[in-house]
């Protein structure tokens, strides 16, 4: 009955994580609020939510099973400082996934997102990054490299909430920056997923030794300065179809 359960969630998690890996590029390359934007926006939004939860379940079920079996956890630390980067990376994903599409909600003025809800998940986050280095460095895993290099995304992504609800974004119209940048986070993490849990299983790259920790940091070492560079050109004006409050994917 377990080995069903587990099949069940790991052939959900992997289509669910297909299908929201080929949807979040066409939101990223098509006209910012066209009907083809918000209709995939919609699909990358749902995919993505259930492969957290989905991934959440594992690291349970797979919690549940070691306790069982009795394994300790400095018996096993490169396996529980494996499900703690799992939990990590979901718990983060869907915060920031939250955050991304509750800013559509708020347009007019995402201060209002300034509520108990927000700023507990923005420290949730915050917390999740300070659990992994606190880990790495009292069990001192033979992976501690991955959880130190995955704690910047947590981080970020919690005192990046707290500032935005706090009004500390200086452009004009605040909830465009950050709606793409919180959509293209989710992304980083997103194919961070895929690269560590997908690709490295099907192909295998030959990478060992301190070269091996590459696929868990390349989509972060490419996808934050592309953010950045292709968020630039919103500094200036948005386009009108971007500056007008457009229909909620959620």
């Amino acid at each position: 009955m377990l080995e069903f359960i587990q099949s069940g969630i790991r052939w959900t998690h992997i289509v669910a994580g297909g299908l929201g890996l080929i949807a979040f590029w066409v939101p990223v390359l098509t006209r910012k609020g066209g009907k083809t934007h918000k209709k995939y926006g919609r699909v990358f939004k749902w995919s993505a939510y259930t492969v957290v939860w989905s991934a959440g379940i594992a690291v349970l079920v797979h919690l549940l099973v070691a306790r069982a079996e009795g394994a300790a956890i400095a018996d096993a630390a490169d396996s529980y400082g494996f499900l703690c980067f799992l939990a990590s990376l979901a718990l983060v994903t869907g915060i920031i996934l939250r955050h991304g599409l509750a800013v559509l909600e708020h347009k007019r003025d995402i201060t209002e997102m300034g509520r108990p809800l927000d700023r507990g998940l923005a420290w949730v986050s915050i917390g999740a990054s300070l659990a992994l280095i606190g880990f790495a460095l009292y069990y001192n895993p033979g992976n501690k490299i991955v959880l130190f290099a995955l704690s910047p995304l947590g981080l970020g992504t919690g005192f990046g909430i707290l500032k935005a609800i706090r009004g500390g974004r200086p452009e004009r119209t605040p909830w465009i920056h950050e709606h793409l940048e919180a959509m293209l986070g989710a992304g980083i993490a997103y194919h961070t997923a895929f690269v560590v849990f997908g690709a490295s299983r099907l192909f295998d790259i030959g990478l060992t030794g301190p070269m091996a920790v590459v696929p868990w940091v390349l989509p972060a070492a490419i996808g934050i300065p592309a953010t950045a560079i292709w968020t630039r050109k919103y500094r200036k004006d948005p386009k009108p179809e971007t500056a007008q409050p457009a229909e909620s994917v959620a």
